[in-house]
């Protein structure tokens, strides 16, 4: 028994190792434990155990270093192979590395937040609209009554001006929440508390605040002391009561607003008019009950609004309740982009794998004589195996490096880069676990390819090699090898090329969507006027302070030199942000008030139009006749004129924003069509109104300010004219206008650049994959094409029949390609703008670009062929 175990040991052993010392050791073995017995044998055999597995490492780190220098001998002995194989290997596992990257931060990283499953987002939806948002009223009827959301809480935008601490003033985004809003994200404050419900209500207990860790380390220098101490927001005191952690990410901040660094109390009166049911400005979120799902809630929450539609009737239009989790809402957006590009990242690094495999086949058929030798002198197969998976596996590590460097260098681009569409881009990072996936995309490719040269080693082949039979032919399996691989590259050039040209093609379509406005030379700003005398509000006095502030500021401005006009407008256009009312037509009445279609409105200062270019179709525009003690006048867009007022003029007609019974406006104006949601969205109805004569303050207001020049040259004087009118009014969101237009549309040009340069890289290494199989077959068909040219073949049969075995392969790939990208083509619908999913111009294009750029790799080895001289291949 002890000396089969212990020949089982000897296993341990590399098989070189064994097969010169193996007998020996036995031999040893078995002396030593002849006549032994008992506890001694059973020592004696624990003691050798001891000393292979002792031994057993360093001969298999001995053999590994020679393995290892043989290998880079072999690799310095074809450089430009060598080279060719780790660079590409690292173009696909860099591109793959740096997309999981994405991918694993933006979509599988769990959100900020405790049990982040089961947060859900809780959305009012109209008959025939896309979800949106709740009443408070309607948001508390719901708390109050729903089994399936154990907490629920609301939050909508606010601003805040600090201008304490002998600090200049600074503008800070806030929120303001109801009081169960952190309990409900599961965040506590690092210090002090979150609110109380005695402090989610109307009255002085709401002048309270929570700090963001970097607004209390920036305005109060980290003090430990804050909790409990009053600050100046605004014109109001404030009492702080928490200080959120370092680090914290509110998603739903940044996402649906513009980031927080301030949380007050939501604090609404039932009874104020801005908390009505059709009032719908507050984002609702919840938590689910344990063992209910989205669809549970939904349900249930929508038998509840159909309750208080019945009891309501006048305030809602057939509604339902859309609920959907909180990772769905935010990322399922950009899910389907993201997966496009991973899919397409995928399919670079199969080609990539493929031309790595190309070159390790061609490196093995030079290597097959080699090969037969080691193993006619007794080298066994195993060790030959272990030599080729080293070689392998060390140009895979090389190429895992370079990949992982690679990476490293598009994260940084991609995270400072890449589009704000995109949550969570910044915290990309090349963490371990990214880093463990390049490395085991190395180690599979490395094995995928690392055994090739072994195929030849079986009867004929072997006995060929030995000859030196296979350096003077090619063989037909080696070129059909070859010919498998180039036809795959071709196809997978050929999906990447018809995805990218879909993409691109829908790319150059939306920019050439005109936006309705004019945004070149323009420099864009928001201002917030804040303080006692701004409080926005619905009194005269306060509305007229507001007016009058923009008004000497505008002017201020309109007089600076380099500047062309000037104006000032609620909602900026295609920079984010929605704003609609009901549109009502006067002596059209609903039965249901409800039913009446959205607007988006526009509150807008004199020489707005003028400004952006925005063409007049019809009537006038607004000007100084408008004031506030003037009649209330309104300007429609077109879309809202052809629709609603179909044949006859809308110059005269009087509409109401909001409910049925605001006051009238006289419409004086038609203007053109801007698009707001994106160039991609379907223009909406759009009203305008003069500042002045708006309900109620408008203080946040962005200025637009063209110029002779570049926009940005402007900045700093029209920011100083603003402050020579009231230097406490903060000013943010400097910007040239253009930009803000074209970040609408980043998401779709950073998805078709890349997936063009996947495309490009593609083509590129399919062409070079081709070039080199063809090549090398021709360089070993040299005798042959001599012997054709002696018999009577001209130089042109020769290059034909070349080009025709190199074309062969392409022709099945783009066959076998265009039917893949087709299938693909249809998963893309909802990413393309303007083209068809089957655009006959992108398959052609990209059919023709793959044939002529393969016709241009082929065309070259087989004019080396034609050009062999048959006497000087015969005597070679």
């Amino acid at each position: 028994m002890f000396d089969r175990l212990f020949r089982a040991c000897l296993r341990l052993l590399p098989a070189e190792f064994r097969g010169e010392y193996g007998r020996e050791m036995l031999a040893t073995f078995r002396a030593d434990a002849a006549g032994v017995r008992g506890p001694r044998r059973l020592w004696l055999y624990l003691a050798a155990l001891a000393d292979i597995v002792r031994t057993a490492p360093g001969e298999h780190a001995d053999i590994l270093q020679r393995d290892l220098r043989f290998a880079l001998r072999s690799m310095a002995g074809s450089p430009v192979q060598a080279v060719s194989a780790v660079v590409t290997l690292g173009l696909g596992i860099g591109a793959n590395t740096a997309m999981f990257a994405v991918v694993h931060a933006v979509l599988l990283a769990p959100l900020p937040y405790r049990d982040a499953d089961g947060l859900v987002m809780v959305q009012e939806q109209r008959e025939g609209g896309e979800p949106g948002n709740l009443g408070y009223l309607t948001f508390a009827d719901l708390q109050a009554r729903s089994r399936t959301l154990t907490t629920m809480a609301a939050a909508t935008q606010s601003f805040a001006t600090l201008d304490s601490e002998g600090r200049d003033p600074e503008r800070v985004s806030a929120m303001r929440v109801s009081a169960t809003y952190f309990d409900l994200m599961g965040v506590r404050p690092v210090l002090g508390r979150g609110f109380t419900a005695a402090e989610d209500r109307p009255g002085d207990a709401r002048r309270v605040v929570v700090l963001s860790h970097d607004v209390w380390l920036r305005r109060f220098d980290g003090d430990p002391a804050i909790v409990g101490r009053p600050i100046s927001v605004g014109t109001q005191t404030h009492v702080v009561v928490g200080v959120m952690p370092a680090g914290f990410a509110d998603l739903v901040a940044g996402r649906l607003y513009e980031g927080a660094e301030m949380w007050f109390p939501l604090g609404y009166d039932p009874a104020a008019a801005f908390a009505c049911r059709t009032c719908r400005h507050l984002r609702v979120m919840g938590r689910l009950a344990p063992g209910r799902s989205s669809d549970d809630a939904a349900k249930e929450l929508t038998a509840l609004m159909a309750a208080l539609a019945e009891r309501y009737p006048s305030q809602y239009s057939a509604p339902s309740i859309a609920v959907r989790t909180l990772g769905e809402f935010f990322l399922g957006p950009v899910r389907t982009v993201l997966l496009v590009l991973w899919a397409g990242v995928g399919l670079l690094f199969v080609v990539a794998c493929i031309n790595v495999a190309n070159l390790q086949l061609l490196r093995a058929t030079e290597r097959a004589h080699e090969i037969a030798v080691r193993a006619a002198l007794g080298v066994t197969r195993g060790r030959l195996v272990r030599q080729l998976v080293t070689e392998a596996l060390l140009l895979a590590a090389l190429g895992g490096a370079v990949g992982v460097a690679l990476a490293a260098v598009a994260l940084r681009l991609v995270s400072r880069l890449g589009p704000s569409q995109l949550p969570r881009l910044d915290t990309v990072t090349l963490d371990p676990g990214v880093t463990l996936v390049a490395l085991g995309l190395a180690a599979v490719s490395g094995l995928a390819f690392g055994l090739a040269p072994l195929r030849g080693l079986r009867g004929a082949g072997m006995g060929a090699a030995l000859a030196g039979a296979g350096v003077r032919t090619a063989s037909a399996l080696a070129w059909r090898t070859r010919a498998a691989l180039v036809s795959a590259n071709v196809s997978a050039a050929a999906v990447l090329l018809v995805t990218a040209g879909l993409l691109v093609r829908s790319t150059l379509v939306l920019l050439a969507v005109a936006p309705g406005f004019d945004p070149e030379g323009v420099l864009t700003m928001r201002v917030l006027a804040s303080g006692s005398r701004f409080s926005a509000g619905e009194t005269a006095a306060q509305i007229d302070a507001v007016t009058a502030f923009y008004a000497t500021a505008i002017e201020r401005v309109r007089a600076l030199p380099g500047v062309s006009t000037a104006s000032a407008v609620s909602l900026l256009p295609l920079a984010g942000g929605r704003d609609q009312f009901g549109l009502h037509i006067a002596g059209r009445p609903h039965v249901n008030p409800e039913d009446a279609p959205d607007a988006t409105r526009f509150v807008v200062r004199d020489g707005y139009f003028d400004t952006l270019r925005i063409p007049l179709h019809r009537g006038r525009v607004f000007d100084a006749r408008d004031g506030r003690m003037a009649p209330r006048v309104a300007v429609i867009n077109r879309a809202a004129a052809d629709a609603l007022f179909a044949g006859e003029d809308p110059i005269g007609h009087e509409v109401m924003l909001g409910p049925a019974t605001a006051p009238r406006r006289t419409i004086v104006g038609v203007v053109g069509d801007v698009r707001h949601g994106g160039l991609d969205a379907p223009v909406d109805y759009q009203v305008y109104v003069p500042h002045d004569q708006w309900a109620w303050a408008e203080p946040m207001m962005s200025l637009v300010v063209r110029t002779a020049g570049d926009p940005l040259a402007q900045a700093a004087a029209v920011r100083q004219a603003l402050r020579d009118v009231d230097r406490t009014q903060p000013v943010t969101g400097i910007a040239r206008y253009a930009s803000l237009v074209g970040a609408s549309t980043v998401t779709r040009r950073f998805t078709a650049s890349l997936l063009g340069v996947f495309a490009a890289t593609a083509l590129l290494l399919t062409c070079v994959g081709l070039y080199g199989a063809l090549g090398f077959t021709v360089e070993r068909r040299r005798q042959e094409m001599g012997v054709r040219q002696a018999l009577g073949a001209d130089r042109g049969a020769i290059w034909r029949m070349v080009v025709r075995q190199g074309m062969w392969p392409v022709a099945v790939g783009l066959v076998v390609g265009l039917v893949l990208a087709g299938a693909v083509a249809g998963a893309l619908r909802a990413l393309l703008f303007g083209v068809e999913a089957f655009d006959p111009v992108t398959f052609v294009s990209a059919f023709m670009l793959l044939a002529a750029a393969s016709l241009a790799a082929c065309a070259v080895p087989a004019l080396r062929a034609a050009r062999v001289e048959p006497a000087v291949a015969l005597r070679a």
